[in-house]
């Protein structure tokens, strides 16, 4: 079973659904890629976080510069506070609006490979982490069914024992039994109370 597969399975079992996320990301010079975290691309008052392989860290503080040629200065708390071309050279200016067009469509080249692939793998190992999880749940539950039947019938049978047992007759009466002095006693005593009539 492939992960896609596997993936399929527990969504269906578990009736869980997954939403695709777009966010506006980009590489810096020495490869990192950073994310605003956002649909939107990147401003001045947006968080910078630094890409990992299935996390998001706030990006240090400082200036980091993008490929594209971008400077984007952010404060102890990793907000943006100033974004700003570095690129020189008269030949590679354009307009504020094309560069962040440019910085735009590349940040959502990378997102359409990279955060779909990590999300994938993060899935991925949450299914291999769930696995063996789900199946033993799934076999506690079997187990537990066939416990609630079989006490349904213990107790059905416990019900139709008693309901017979309440309806029979009484099998053995009590029979008061006398000693011959008791016996001759009685004779006596009817004897008497036969005279006296």
């Amino acid at each position: 079973m492939t992960s896609k597969e596997a993936i399929e399975k527990i969504k269906n079992v578990l009736s869980l659904s997954f939403k695709k996320e777009k966010f506006a990301t980009t590489s810096l010079e020495d490869g990192t890629e950073v994310t605003n975290n956002l649909d939107s691309d990147f401003q001045i008052g947006q968080v910078l976080y630094v890409v990992g392989e299935s996390t998001l860290t706030p990006a240090p503080e400082g200036t980091h510069t993008t490929r594209e040629g971008y400077k984007i200065t952010v404060d102890s708390s990793s907000v943006i506070v100033a974004i700003e071309s570095s690129v020189a050279d008269a030949t590679k200016e354009t307009t504020d609006e094309t560069k962040e067009e440019n910085m735009s469509e590349e940040a959502e080249a990378i997102v359409e490979e990279t955060p779909t692939e990590v999300k994938d793998e993060v899935i991925t190992e949450v299914v291999d982490a769930l696995l063996p999880l789900i199946e033993e749940v799934k076999s506690l539950a079997e187990e537990m069914k066939k416990l609630k039947t079989k006490m349904e019938q213990e107790m059905s049978s416990l019900k139709t024992d008693f309901n017979s047992f309440k309806k029979s007759p009484e099998k053995f009466s009590v029979v008061e039994k006398k000693t011959f002095k008791e016996s001759l006693d009685d004779y006596k005593l009817d004897v008497i109370k036969a005279m006296r009539r």
